[in-house]
């Protein structure tokens, strides 16, 4: 998760927000992509999917104010619960919570980037939509799907 477990547990000099000049203008996502996944896993399928995950989440975070790498737990919490009105858990789960989770992980353990904590676990660990979706992440590691 990080050296942090809750947001109002990171001082104020190292979250996010304070880094948004240095990544405006910058697609994040896409050296995610390009340096990490696509290197790994070469299928067309991966990569559409991976692309689409990506771009939803670009998008929500432009309608939030912030850039795609500069989340906070609120931000994944608000994208869960629209992705759970309109898709099925384990699609959920699936195509977009794996590819963000990973994303977030890459951030962290890259010098380049300001990451002492990650969003995306925080907003599991707070429970709610992504909390239902760390669910299934963990019963699928215990054998099967909760759902």
């Amino acid at each position: 998760m990080g050296v942090y477990k809750r947001l109002s547990d990171v001082p104020d000099r190292y979250r996010l927000h304070h880094h948004a000049n240095a990544y405006e203008g910058r697609d994040v996502w896409d050296e995610f992509l390009t340096e990490h996944l696509f290197p790994r896993f070469d299928s067309d399928r991966f990569k559409e999917d991976a692309r689409r995950a990506g771009r939803y989440w670009k998008e929500h975070m432009a309608e939030r104010g912030r850039h795609h790498a500069l989340a906070t737990p609120a931000d994944v919490e608000t994208w869960m619960t629209d992705l759970l009105d309109r898709l099925k858990l384990k699609t959920a789960y699936n195509s977009y919570w794996v590819r963000v989770e990973r994303f977030y992980h890459w951030l962290q353990w890259h010098t380049e980037h300001p990451h002492t904590h990650h969003p995306v676990l925080m907003a599991a660990a707070d429970g709610g939509a992504a909390g239902k979706v760390w669910d299934e992440k963990m019963a699928r590691r215990r054998g099967g799907s909760k759902r």
